[in-house]
């Protein structure tokens, strides 16, 4: 499903070409540059309500809805239970060092926008039971302009993980940007483009009813011998403490090397669960890696405390 600002620059884009406008002219007609038309065109930043304004008079047309969600600024309002969610991440962190832990502020990190819809293909690649699952998910967040824009702008390195994103998806939890190191992140999370320490990732929040998580896809860390991207990053916390995790998605022809992956396991140096990707059709997989962390939580101890380190570069 596309957001509504990938919809509108579509539909820009269409209704300048009919009306006979170049980009440059229409640029020059509404006082922008090229270059920032073509960004709005292209799905890379949001047209200001001015602007669009300014469009309208100049192709005679309205854009009617499409206006929804364009023009807002950060991010949308965590509802409540998210809110006490990452009270809880950060809290955790904090009793477990018995003080308070002290983090500088980093820009959000760059994303690759596209106008593409990372899932309406994927019945094609991964059989109808996946496309059910999408048209669900759909479903659910029909309305949900802000988890559109974030989840279409994730990426991935499979169709396989993709769909396990929608299952974790499909149990309603809010996405929203995150900063890991505040949260009991103990692995060196950095921007995957620059290769500096990492600001915002874009996470599942999750509170339960003795712990809560946040769930984010496709993080680099680290590691004291390279770089490394882990499918899912996980943080987990309740009762004073957190414990970082990793879900990696297995496929035969990428992970036929067993002792490879106990090495990059190794590098990792925190929990990593696999998961086969044949399991994806099995029902109950996303609360088996529930169950999974919360096991991993209980399992952590005060031993834990000289390995349990938030973020450091």
């Amino acid at each position: 499903m596309l957001s509504f600002k990938q919809k509108l620059a579509r539909r820009i884009v269409k209704i300048r070409v009919k009306k006979g406008f170049s980009q440059r002219q229409a640029a020059v007609e509404i006082g922008v540059t090229q270059s920032y038309l073509a960004q709005v065109e292209m799905g890379y930043r949001p047209i200001s309500g001015k602007c669009l304004e300014k469009l309208e008079r100049l192709f005679k047309t309205k854009f009617g809805k499409l206006w929804g969600g364009i023009g807002r600024r950060g991010r949308p309002s965590a509802a409540p239970a998210t809110r006490e969610a990452l009270r809880e991440l950060g809290q955790a962190i904090r009793e477990f060092w018995n003080g308070e832990v002290l983090v500088p502020e980093h820009p959000q990190p760059h994303q690759v926008r596209t106008l593409e819809d990372p899932l309406w293909t994927i019945a094609l690649r991964l059989g109808e039971e996946a496309g059910e699952e999408v048209r669900r998910l759909e479903a659910l967040r029909a309305k949900d302009e802000a988890f559109w824009r974030q989840f279409n702008e994730l990426r991935f390195d499979s169709w396989c993980e993709k769909r396990l994103l929608v299952r974790v998806a499909l149990l309603g939890m809010p996405l929203m940007g995150v900063r890991l190191e505040r949260l009991g992140c103990k692995v060196a999370a950095i921007d995957g483009v620059s290769g500096e320490k990492a600001g915002l990732h874009r996470g599942f929040v999750m509170r339960g009813e003795t712990a809560s998580l946040v769930w984010c896809p496709q993080v680099t860390i680290r590691t004291g011998v390279g770089y490394r991207c882990v499918d899912n990053l996980l943080v987990i916390s309740g009762g004073g403490k957190s414990v970082t995790l990793a879900v990696e998605l297995d496929g035969a022809p990428f992970h036929g090397d067993a002792r490879k992956e106990q090495r990059r396991d190794r590098e990792l140096g925190i929990p990593v669960l696999h998961v086969d990707a044949a399991r994806l059709d099995e029902p109950g997989l996303i609360a088996s890696i529930l169950r999974w962390a919360k096991a991993m939580l209980e399992a952590a101890g005060s031993t834990d405390k000289g390995t349990a380190l938030v973020c450091q570069n």
